[in-house]
């Protein structure tokens, strides 16, 4: 607004000068012309001239005024303007010579600019009422946006602080905010999964524990019977030779045990080096081991090898096909089948063992890996099992970055499958 008043003031002063050194320039002429024809230029012809000019242009809300050596001589005191605008451009010149002794006076009215002035002021005004509310409010509007996914990202981080991992933030902007939300997601998801994890493996060391707990009490508190049985009562020799066998069996159960929990922990912290492993010569070191154990049950072993070798550790795959080998004789009825094959799917060298026996049920299944875990509970019993055979297997195929397949229909059979990489 200063600026337009300054431009508008600029622009009536050159319009003024100008209007005043044209009236200048046609009295000079004039008077020049009257002179030329050599009339003499008196007081009253120069009144006379100016006031054509004074007259004509007063209708233009324009007074002129000469003066000769400082004094007023148009117009007359009697003629002057009483109600002279309070805003106007005065501008003063000298004719130019020889009359440069009288001097003219040109005063504007610019009271219209002046208004326009005032009424732009008013309008201004009047938008601010208007518009500065509206700019308050959609100034708290843009606040409150761009304040939105900070407070929605200090809720969820409240709430991920009082332990709900499964809270997101819920904002889809492209923006930064947008990105950091994608990001903050991304970053609770990997909280919840390892939280999720950590509780698993909590409640399965638990478990775990329990379970160790439950197994380690059974023979305890038998050998103890058996051992105070020996030492305090007379028996004969038989029940002596019976109470020391059931001693010396439960011994090797927990010999047992303790060796496989041994080699579980070796498997977590040694690190595995693998060699190429010929399957022929391990499914014979495999199946010799398992002989006796198979004539004894009944059980007819068959091995088949479509590959030449895996790549792995060969005293751990041999371990995993002998757990194996040995719950699939324990499922099996005498005189069955059990199978072990060697062959490439999928780009990748599998290892498998069939059976057709028991089988076991969906949650037999899903649970069969889990430490302690008998799908048979009394007929692993009498065999001196602890539940940690497959738990072992499992342990092994993840050493070997290899993962473990079982497909079991209950009452028609089990199959266990170990991919390796080849």
């Amino acid at each position: 607004m200063k600026k337009s008043w300054q431009l508008n003031m600029e622009s009536e002063t050159r319009r003024a000068t100008s209007e005043q050194l044209l009236i200048a320039n046609n009295i000079y002429e004039n008077l020049e012309s009257i002179r030329s024809r050599g009339i003499a230029i008196t007081p009253v012809l120069l009144v006379n001239v100016v006031q054509s000019y004074g007259g004509h242009y007063s209708q233009q809300g324009i007074e002129l005024e000469l003066r000769e050596n400082g004094q007023l001589i148009y117009p007359a005191d009697g003629e002057r303007n009483r109600t002279k605008a309070e805003n106007s451009i005065s501008l003063e010149m000298p004719l130019p010579s020889p009359y440069d002794d009288l001097e003219l006076k040109y005063s504007r009215d610019i009271s219209d600019l002046y208004t326009q002035q005032k009424e732009l002021n008013r309008f201004f005004v009047m938008m601010n009422w208007i518009v500065g509310p509206l700019l308050v409010l959609l100034l708290y509007l843009l606040i409150r946006h761009l304040t939105r996914p900070l407070k929605l990202l200090a809720e969820t981080t409240r709430t991920i602080a009082d332990g709900d991992y499964s809270n997101r933030v819920l904002l889809s902007a492209r923006d930064e905010f947008g990105e950091l939300a994608v990001h903050f997601n991304r970053m609770a998801s990997v909280v919840e999964q390892r939280m999720n994890d950590l509780s698993d493996m909590a409640e399965q060391k638990q478990r775990m524990v329990d379970n160790l707990a439950h197994e380690l009490r059974t023979p305890l508190t038998s050998m103890q019977g058996f051992a105070e049985y020996l030492t305090s009562a007379n028996i004969g020799q038989e029940d002596q030779i019976k109470a020391g066998h059931y001693i010396w069996s439960e011994t090797v159960r927990l010999k047992n045990l303790a060796f496989t929990l041994l080699d579980l922990s070796v498997l977590r912290h040694q690190p595995l080096v693998q060699t190429e492993v010929e399957t022929a010569g391990l499914f014979k070191t495999v199946l010799q081991t398992m002989q006796q154990k198979s004539e004894e049950n009944g059980i007819r072993l068959e091995a088949q090898c479509s590959i030449p070798s895996v790549r792995g550790d060969a005293d751990l795959l041999a371990s995993f096909l002998v757990n194996v080998l040995d719950n699939a004789i324990h499922a099996s009825e005498p005189g069955s089948l059990v199978c072990l094959l060697a062959y490439q799917q999928n780009g990748e060298a599998v290892l498998e063992i069939s059976d057709s026996g028991s089988g076991m049920t969906e949650e037999q299944s899903r649970r069969a890996f889990e430490p302690f875990y008998r799908a048979d509970p009394a007929r692993s019993r009498v065999y001196g099992n602890a539940g940690l055979g497959l738990s072992l297997c499992r342990q092994i195929a993840e050493a070997h970055d290899a993962r473990v397949e079982l497909e079991s229909v209950h009452g028609q059979g089990t199959k266990i499958r170990l991919h390796l990489t080849s």
